[in-house]
């Protein structure tokens, strides 16, 4: 009986430290802020969001250090584009830097993964600050070649019906 309950305690151990919580913030706001508390030890926690049109992400990650009690080490932020089965990558940056900016993201599904090592007796806490601003999309110097034929054809068919 002891054994069967050991191996219950050890195995719901390992489901719960391999854990990933999920925040789904849905359609991206102007600005997102989340303020987490992780357990001791690796962890793992995911945010999801929407774009719904090309995009600039600005995005900041701290942890709030206050040793022995709350503490975190090699802190990451990775960016994912969903892409369904497979995920897509596109940046990755470490609690020590300040900023980071992605820019021309496409619309469609995303997620942040923070990762890292909850160091204090308590665990740690850190800050994610998510920022977006949608970028104007400029057209391409064929574009404006392709107005300007039209325009001069047009202009053409008028002299020509003046004439």
């Amino acid at each position: 009986m002891k054994k069967s309950l050991l191996a219950v305690a050890v195995t719901g151990l390992f489901a719960v430290s391999g854990a990933q919580a999920a925040t789904d913030w849905g359609v991206h706001d102007t600005l997102e802020v989340a303020i987490p508390t992780v357990a001791s030890g690796l962890f793992s926690e995911i945010f999801e969001f929407s774009l719904t049109s090309v995009s600039s992400l600005s995005t900041s990650a701290s942890s709030i250090e206050f040793s022995p009690f709350l503490g975190i080490t090699d802190g990451i932020v990775y960016l994912y584009k969903e892409m369904g089965a497979s995920d897509t990558f596109v940046s990755a940056y470490g609690f020590s830097e300040t900023f980071f900016t992605a820019n021309s993201l496409a619309a469609g599904d995303y997620y942040y993964k923070v990762t890292g090592m909850a160091t204090g007796s308590g665990g740690g806490v850190f800050s994610l600050v998510s920022t977006t601003a949608p970028i104007a999309v400029v057209p391409e110097a064929d574009t404006y070649l392709m107005m300007l034929a039209g325009l001069g054809m047009i202009g053409l068919m008028a002299k020509r019906r003046m004439s």
